[in-house]
C-alpha cells in the first residue's frame, strides 16, 4: 500500500501543474530559491551577494523560508521577497496552488535553485512548476529527499536514484559539484564558480545590515548559551551547561536564548545552582534581529549545533559548538577559502567527541544515552571548559 502510495506521488509531481496557470510575457525577472533552514542560509550570505552583482538590470525575487523572514527581509541583493512555509508545503495540498499563483505572477528568465542537497518533493517541485526561460541547479545528492523519503515509507534509510534522473531533466542546466564531503560555505562556492565566477573564492558570511544593540540584556558582561538543537538527541545535556556555569564561568552573567519550546530546557537548567542575579531566560522572547544582536554584544556563545553557531560567525562572536558527527565536516568546523588571520577568531571552536562512524547522517547504529546520541553526549565538560578558557584569555 505505501509503495502504490509512493508510485501515485511520483506521477502527481511529475505533472507540472504550472501548465494550470496562464504563461505570462518573458520578463527579467529571476527567481531565486532558498528555503533552508536558518543556519544554512546564514552560511549561504557569503554567495547571496553575486547574484546582484551578477544580474544588476534584472528584478530579483527571494523565494525563503518564513523561519529566516526577519534576516531575508533586511538583504540588500533582492527586489521581492516570498516566504515559504515548509511546515504548510508537505501537509496542505491547498498550499501547493496558493504558492505557485503567487510564484507564476512572472514568466521568470531564470530560476536558481542553488542548495547542494536538493529535495524531489519541495525544491525541485517548485522549480519543475514555475514558468522560466532557464533552469540552473546544482548536480548535488538527494540526502534531503532520502530523508523526505523515510518520512514517508517509515524506513530508517531510503535510497531513489530514480526521482534524481527525473528531477534532473527539470532543470536546464545543473552546475557540477565535487564527490564526497565539503563544508557548506564551499559547496556555495562551488555552485558560482560553476555558474558566475570561476575566481570566486568563499569567506566568512555576514549580515549585510546594521544590527542595533538590543535592551533586552542589561548586563555589561555576559555570554549565550543555547539549549536547543532541532531534535532532542542532538542537544548535550543541560546539566553539563551548568556545570560549565557554575564552575568555569564566574565573572559573567549567562543569557539563554531559544525558541518558545525551549523554555523547558531553561526551567531545567534553572534548578542547578546557579546565582539568579546572573541567569537571564530569552527563550521565546528575541525576534532573529534581536538574538542576532544579543549575540553580537556576548563575550562569547556557547551553543550546540544549531543556526546559533553560524549567526555567531556572522555576527562575529568567539564561541563554541558542541558538533556531533551526523554531519561532521559538512556545516562544521568551518573551512574557508579565503580569510584573514582577524577573521579566524570567530571561527567556533569545535568541542566533539570523535568516532570513527563520523559522517553518519546521524543514522545511527549506536543506542542512545541519556536520549542522546553517544556522539553527543560523549563530549566532556572538561575539552568545553578548556576551549572557553582559551577564548576569555583572549578577551583579558
Amino acid at each position: 500500500m505505501k509503495g502504490l502510495l509512493l508510485y501515485l506521488l511520483v506521477l502527481l509531481y511529475r505533472f507540472p501543474l504550472g501548465k494550470c496557470y496562464k504563461k505570462k510575457k518573458l520578463s527579467s525577472t529571476i527567481l531565486i530559491l532558498k528555503i533552508d533552514a536558518i543556519g544554512d542560509s546564514v552560511i549561504w550570505l557569503d554567495t547571496a551577494k553575486e547574484y546582484k552583482k551578477h544580474f544588476p538590470d534584472h528584478k530579483l525575487v527571494l523565494l525563503h523560508n518564513k523561519v529566516w523572514t526577519d534576516f531575508a527581509m533586511q538583504l540588500p541583493y533582492f527586489d521581492e521577497f516570498i516566504a515559504f512555509d515548509a511546515s504548510r508545503f508537505m501537509k496542505k495540498p491547498l498550499y501547493y496552488f496558493q504558492l505557485l499563483k503567487k510564484l507564476n505572477c512572472y514568466y521568470y528568465q531564470k530560476v536558481i535553485n542553488p542548495t547542494f542537497s536538493r529535495n524531489f518533493f519541495i525544491q525541485d517541485w517548485i522549480v519543475h512548476n514555475v514558468h522560466a526561460k532557464e533552469k540552473i541547479g546544482s548536480v548535488g545528492n538527494y540526502d534531503n529527499t532520502n530523508n523526505t523519503l523515510a518520512k514517508l515509507t517509515h524506513k530508517f534509510a531510503y535510497h531513489n536514484p530514480g526521482l534524481k534522473a527525473i528531477a534532473d531533466k527539470w532543470y536546464t542546466q545543473l552546475i557540477p559539484a565535487e564527490k564526497g564531503i565539503k563544508m557548506e560555505l564551499t559547496r556555495n562556492a562551488e555552485f558560482i564558480r560553476g555558474y558566475l565566477d570561476v575566481n570566486f573564492l568563499s569567506q566568512l558570511p555576514h549580515f549585510p545590515f546594521e544590527i542595533p544593540q538590543t535592551d533586552k540584556v542589561s548586563f555589561t558582561k555576559y555570554v549565550v548559551f543555547c539549549l536547543g538543537a532541532s531534535t532532542k538527541r542532538k542537544m548535550w545535556s543541560v546539566k553539563y551547561f551548568a556545570d560549565i556555569a557554575t564552575q568555569y564561568i564566574e565573572d559573567y552573567a549567562i543569557v539563554v536564548c531559544g525558541g518558545k519550546n525551549e523554555d523547558t530546557l531553561f526551567e531545567e537548567f534553572s534548578k542547578f545552582d546557579l546565582p539568579t542575579n546572573r541567569l537571564l531566560n530569552l527563550c521565546g522572547k528575541t525576534s532573529l534581529i534581536e538574538m542576532a544582536s544579543i549575540i553580537k554584544y556576548a563575550a562569547l556563545t556557547l551553543t550546540n549545533d544549531t543556526a546559533a553557531s553560524h549567526i555567531t560567525v556572522a555576527v562575529q562572536t568567539p564561541s563554541v559548538c558542541l558538533l556531533g558527527g551526523g554531519h561532521f565536516k559538512r556545516f562544521q568546523p568551518y573551512e574557508v577559502e579565503k580569510i584573514t588571520e582577524e577573521e579566524k577568531r570567530f571561527l567556533p571552536l569545535t568541542a566533539t567527541h570523535q568516532m570513527d562512524c563520523f559522517g553518519c547522517g546521524w543514522i545511527c547504529s549506536y543506542p542512545l544515552e541519556n536520549g542522546k546520541w553517544k556522539c553527543i553526549n560523549k563530549i566532556d565538560v572538561k575539552t568545553v571548559q578548556q576551549k572557553i578558557s582559551t577564548l576569555l584569555c583572549e578577551l583579558e
